[in-house]
């Protein structure tokens, strides 16, 4: 994620989604937020408007445009520059939800120093949780940089997991077909940890949700498709 973004309509959808899967799945204890922060890309870039426009989402119907009390902490978090301050407008919000958050903020994410981040998630690693990894584009490509989760790392977080938690990962749609990324991912994702993906979808962006338990992966699958059928421009899909 990107300091830049703070509070944009992706911030909503995400943890309205969020919101939704920990009221109904109340076997899950804890939300645990990864968010694999990322310095801007030019030092005295700014925010830009249409990021921040979160009357376009209500106009729309855009996810989570229907929670106006989290709609109202985006505008807040939208004003704010410092890590800090951002990470403690998540965990108010939350904590006003009775919903139990750790922020992973400390290491500072660094491409360079990906091994010591996640030693820092693993050496008090949640259990019965919603493990949200949070990069700044998504899964890693060719190429990957500070703005992807390399699948090595999702892989080690899933053989963590306890069969109780579920992982979530953000994920910006590339410039190709959408259908046949989806299609590709679940292959992939199929072939690295034996586990196809419960995804949901927007236009721009998607969410790949990953349990171990079965009777979990069930649940879960009703209560993303619960959540999507709430928008009409969500799509909800199961990978075999």
């Amino acid at each position: 994620m990107n300091r830049l973004y703070f509070g944009d309509m992706h911030d909503l959808f995400k943890f309205d989604l969020i919101r939704h899967i920990m009221k109904s799945m109340p076997d899950l204890a804890s939300f645990t937020f990864v968010p694999m922060l990322t310095e801007t890309e030019k030092k005295n870039s700014k925010k830009k408007g249409p990021a921040k426009d979160l009357k376009k989402a209500w106009k729309t119907g855009k996810a989570g445009s229907q929670n106006q009390e989290l709609v109202s902490s985006m505008e807040r978090l939208q004003e704010i520059d410092d890590d800090l301050e951002y990470f403690n407008g998540i965990r108010e919000y939350f904590q006003k939800e009775k919903i139990l958050v750790d922020i992973i903020d400390r290491p500072r994410f660094t491409h360079e120093k990906r091994v010591q981040y996640f030693q820092h998630l693993f050496d008090d690693f949640p259990m019965h949780s919603l493990i949200f990894l949070d990069p700044d584009t998504g899964l890693e490509e060719s190429s990957p940089t500070q703005k992807h989760l390399l699948l090595d790392e999702l892989k080690k977080v899933y053989k963590r997991i306890d069969t109780g938690s579920i992982i979530m990962i953000y994920q910006h749609f590339p410039r190709e077909d959408r259908a046949g990324y989806i299609k590709r991912r679940c292959e992939q994702l199929n072939k690295l940890i034996g586990e196809g993906p419960v995804i949901i979808t927007d236009t721009e962006i998607a969410f790949f949700l990953i349990a171990k338990n079965e009777k979990i992966r069930m649940r879960l699958e009703q209560s993303v498709e619960n959540y999507a059928n709430c928008y009409p421009a969500l799509e909800s899909t199961a990978c075999a």
